[in-house]
């Protein structure tokens, strides 16, 4: 088993200058950075079933919170963002059904796979989102 080295670490151009948003991500960060200290001190089945699980829940919670935004601002771009969102989730199950019974290879795809998407989704899919945000009192 290789060692993942790289800790995701928020930075100030990751922000929707949402702090709701903003925290919601940087937990994000934590249960992936979580997921890369659990691959890389040896772990077992349970722990890393148990951040992937929480990890899993985390984004449910997380969508459910831009999308109500959405519907309530009547935002324009709502279908195609949450159509990433419809993405993503399809590809998280594609790489849950790949890996059956085989977690530390769920948990180095899935590590590759969120660090790529997040920082993609931060940087450009979300940053379209904050006009919107920020007309309608969103701090």
């Amino acid at each position: 088993m290789s060692i993942i080295n790289k800790q995701l670490v928020w930075e100030d151009k990751y922000s929707v200058g949402v702090e709701q948003i903003d925290n919601q991500h940087k937990k994000m960060f934590a249960v992936i950075n979580d997921l890369v200290s659990a691959i890389n001190s040896k772990p077992t089945e349970e722990k890393l079933s148990a951040i992937i699980k929480s990890l899993i829940e985390y984004k449910k919670f997380h969508f459910a919170t831009e999308e109500k935004y959405f519907k309530e601002f009547n935002y324009d771009g709502a279908a195609d963002h949450i159509a990433k969102h419809h993405e993503f989730s399809q590809k998280l199950e594609e790489i849950e059904s790949k890996y059956v019974g085989d977690v530390v290879g769920l948990a180095f795809e899935l590590v590759d796979f969120l660090e790529d998407w997040l920082i993609e989704h931060l940087m450009i899919i979300d940053q379209k989102y904050v006009p919107c945000f920020k007309a309608h009192g969103l701090k």
